[in-house]
């Protein structure tokens, strides 16, 4: 049964991937029928020589419950969208970020005149995601119920966004996540998420084509973290490798928080390896790329967008110099109004905005701009953000597939004398 499920599975993400590796990397048009769901290359789709049965994320999901004639309640004095972040723990930091982000978008918002005829004010109401599981469920009900948020951004962690997916099916408020990369998030064919960055599924692309196909490498080991965020980070990059001709022949893992690494570096070694890619947060992998180098490892090294950030350089220290890493979106270029928010966020904060910044403030502004076309009510609050398969941020043009997920084009960089340096 465990074997037939996870075939299903695999069908699943088969079944309406039609796209190039060239196609996934330059199209700029929008995203439509088959196309949409994904971004897979058809030449490491999953199954796709089978023609199946039936043929699954082909149509969006439409909220079609009652709502939309519902006025807004009287009396109100400010306009809440509801932020749920990591407020403490290791990913504190990324929360920070996701908050700045988020603030600065309904700072400018207010400059603007706010909401409405009557001028109210946008506000972040914020909770912490916490690791308790539920918590960040229990989370969003309170910022509906009690702060009256007509929307949330959030959450960092996937497994809270997964439970939270499921609460919204209940309190009819739009999501949109804007850090978590888990490829399933918007499988659920639950139309309340979106997910205005682009997942793990992009970032296994990006990293397929300049390891196998640019750079030449035929025999590529997995060295990731033994959290959730390493093992669904892999997946797809196994998959698809596995499908494109060169299995991952092995996969070696790290706790967290190790501290003897011996075992591991002996059997990276065994490997007759031409190329590492490392998947866990920034600390830890910082880490575990530290130790190999210092165990005279000097493969070259790749990872995802995760690793951009100043933690990983500072643990990783001179082990970093050439690491290869995948990033959401080009931070040389951005997108539309990136220079006026880069240097908004640097005066505010002193600090060069992150792609979880970057993609809070892009969350942020679609709401604000969604409810300025809807008003206050939810349903077609959702309507007006789920209408178009793309919109402009500073991140650049977000494009949604079928289940509303960015499947964007990402970049790509390396570290270069302690610094991280986007482009080929």
């Amino acid at each position: 049964m465990r074997k037939l499920a996870f075939a299903l599975s695999a069908l699943v993400g088969a079944l309406v991937c039609v796209s190039t590796l060239e196609a996934q990397e330059s199209s700029d048009k929008p995203l439509s029928g088959r196309e949409r769901y994904g971004g897979t290359p058809e030449e490491v789709a999953p199954y796709r020589d089978v023609e199946p049965g039936r043929r699954f994320f082909i149509l969006p999901q439409i909220f079609r419950g009652p709502g939309r004639d519902d006025a807004p309640p009287p009396d109100l004095t400010r306009v809440v969208i509801g932020l749920i972040a990591p407020l403490s723990g290791p990913d504190a930091p990324c929360g920070t970020n996701m908050i700045h982000g988020a603030e600065l978008a309904v700072a400018e918002a207010n400059a603007e005149g706010g909401f409405g005829e009557k001028k109210l004010p946008f506000e972040i109401a914020l909770r912490n995601e916490g690791a308790r599981w539920g918590q960040a469920g229990d989370a969003m009900v309170d910022l509906v119920e009690d702060d009256g948020a007509w929307a949330i951004i959030g959450a960092y962690e996937d497994t809270n966004s997964h439970v939270m997916s499921r609460v919204v099916l209940k309190i009819q408020t739009p999501m949109v996540n804007t850090t978590g990369p888990d490829p399933t998030l918007t499988e659920h064919n639950v139309p309340w998420v979106l997910r205005n960055r682009p997942d793990d599924r992009q970032t296994a692309m990006l990293l397929l084509r300049k390891v196998f196909r640019e750079q030449g490498h035929k025999r590529v080991v997995l060295f990731r973290a033994n959290d959730r965020y390493g093992r669904t980070g892999v997946k797809e990059f196994m998959d698809a490798a596995r499908r494109y001709g060169h299995p991952v022949p092995l996969e070696v893992r790290f706790d967290v928080k190790e501290t003897d690494w011996a075992a591991r570096i002996e059997r990276l070694k065994a490997a007759d390896a031409d190329a590492i890619v490392m998947w866990g947060r920034p600390v830890p992998t910082g880490a575990a790329l530290r130790a190999l180098r210092d165990a005279g490892i000097t493969l070259p090294c790749y990872g995802p967008d995760r690793l951009v950030d100043p933690r990983f350089l500072e643990t990783a220290g001179k082990a970093a110099e050439g690491f290869t890493f995948t990033y959401p979106f080009d931070p040389r270029t951005g997108g539309q109004g990136w220079d006026a928010f880069r240097t908004a966020f640097k005066a505010k904060y002193g600090d060069e905005p992150l792609a979880d910044a970057a993609f809070a403030y892009d969350g942020a502004k679609l709401i604000i701009a969604g409810l300025r076309e809807s008003g206050l009510n939810r349903p077609r609050l959702l309507d007006a953000m789920t209408a178009k398969p793309t919109y402009e941020g500073v991140t650049g043009t977000v494009r949604f597939d079928i289940t509303m997920n960015n499947v964007s084009k990402m970049t790509i960089g390396h570290v270069e004398k302690g610094r991280f340096v986007f482009g080929e």
